[in-house]
């Protein structure tokens, strides 16, 4: 996306591609480098209302429709988000971005869906990919994957459920949805937090109102990492964040 061609590649991730970090820091900033102070945090109400539409790409496997998603910067307000600088220079992320989310929540269970974004110069969010995970699976297993993981390795099985406490910290690490796209430089970068999609899934939990606490202090960064495809954006080499 954003060079509208094809590309192939043999391996996966593709050669030259490096990781690269972004904290989610107070101010609703999304930084390269992470907050130097201690126990800060923001706080979410669930928004049940929040959305993706009805033509995104869960939809489609189901109707065959186009996949569609409109402006994003609407939909955003129901949202916790974390919004970087304008980029010097072009970025391209080819593969499984990966995020590490450190909260705590009223409820023993939830929802915990990121969305990554691209906002344009003229405030317009595109939607690039997304993750979810409930929180009551976020116990990573040590066992061999019966296929080929990128990312954290989960049974899903009733026996490693693993419920919150509520009102202690809890770590969630888990990939979003493969990508390949190129940023242009005067884009920004967006996390976007949210604990339902009306469109697509069922609520979790089914009954109350949960308040989440993410932490982006020094002590607990939450954080995404970026595939970055240096070999695709040869004018992007150094530091693009």
């Amino acid at each position: 996306m954003g060079a509208d061609t094809w590309t192939r590649t043999e391996k996966w991730p593709p050669s030259g591609v490096r990781e690269v970090t972004l904290y989610m820091t107070v101010g609703s900033a999304l930084s390269p480098k992470p907050s130097d102070k201690v126990g800060v945090a923001d706080e979410y109400g669930v928004d049940f209302e929040a959305g993706t539409g009805r033509s995104n790409r869960w939809a489609t496997s189901m109707g065959g429709v186009p996949v569609i998603y409109e402006d994003r910067a609407e939909a955003d307000k129901r949202l916790l988000v974390f919004t970087g600088e304008p980029l010097a220079k072009p970025m391209t992320i080819t593969g499984h971005p990966q995020v590490t989310l450190h909260v705590a929540s009223t409820h023993e269970d939830g929802a915990f869906l990121v969305y990554l974004e691209a906002v344009a110069p003229d405030g317009r969010v595109v939607y690039l990919t997304e993750g979810v995970l409930r929180a009551i699976h976020r116990r990573v297993s040590d066992d061999a994957p019966p296929y080929e993981m990128f990312g954290p390795y989960r049974t899903f099985l009733r026996k490693d459920a693993w419920p919150l406490t509520p009102g202690e910290r809890a770590e969630l690490t888990f990939n979003l949805l493969p990508t390949s796209v190129r940023i242009e430089a005067g884009w920004r970068l967006r996390v976007a937090l949210a604990g339902h999609d009306k469109d697509t899934f069922l609520r979790v939990p089914e009954t109350g109102r949960p308040v989440v606490r993410v932490f982006l202090g020094a002590d607990a960064p939450s954080c995404i990492r970026l595939p970055v495809d240096f070999a695709a954006a040869p004018d992007s080499r150094g530091d693009p964040a």
